[in-house]
């Protein structure tokens, strides 16, 4: 499966949650985001430059940052955590964790495209309450204001 052949899967599983597909598109062909059962959602479809003509299909949800305090414990519990989830998986890129779901995109039909948003969605949500209860107090408070010249001379 190619790009435009994916993207049909995608749309339509977005439209069939009654959302417009085009309010959804990325920036370039192949990125959708979107909120779902309480959870940002990325969808990507893309290729790499070795492999040109290989697609792939990926879903993921940022879920939380690493904390501050605990993060051995933290990063335990998603190691427990993954062992019982079904098609899609707790990932760590740099400081933050995602649910995610990822593979070649040949092959791919319409079920497989709808379940895997279902999941990723519904375990992004569930498991950020859960974590978030089980660490609180873990992440330190972020300076959220804006840095540079902010008029406060």
């Amino acid at each position: 499966m190619d790009l435009a052949q994916t993207s049909v899967l995608v749309e339509n599983s977005i439209r069939d949650l009654k959302v417009d597909p085009a309010a959804c598109r990325g920036a370039n062909p192949g990125q959708w985001s979107l909120v779902y059962r309480g959870s940002t959602v990325w969808i990507d479809v893309f290729t790499l430059s070795d492999n040109p003509n290989r697609w792939y299909f990926q879903i993921m949800s940022p879920l939380l940052t690493i904390p501050d305090k605990n993060s051995e414990s933290f990063l335990q519990s998603i190691a427990e955590i993954n062992h019982n989830l079904f098609g899609s998986w707790i990932s760590k890129k740099d400081n933050w964790t995602y649910v995610m779901f990822r593979r070649e995109a040949a092959g791919l039909d319409q079920n497989e495209v709808n379940a895997s948003l279902d999941r990723v969605a519904i375990y992004c949500a569930d498991y950020h309450g859960k974590l978030s209860f089980k660490f609180e107090g873990c992440w330190l408070p972020k300076d959220t204001r804006p840095t540079g010249n902010t008029g406060d001379s």
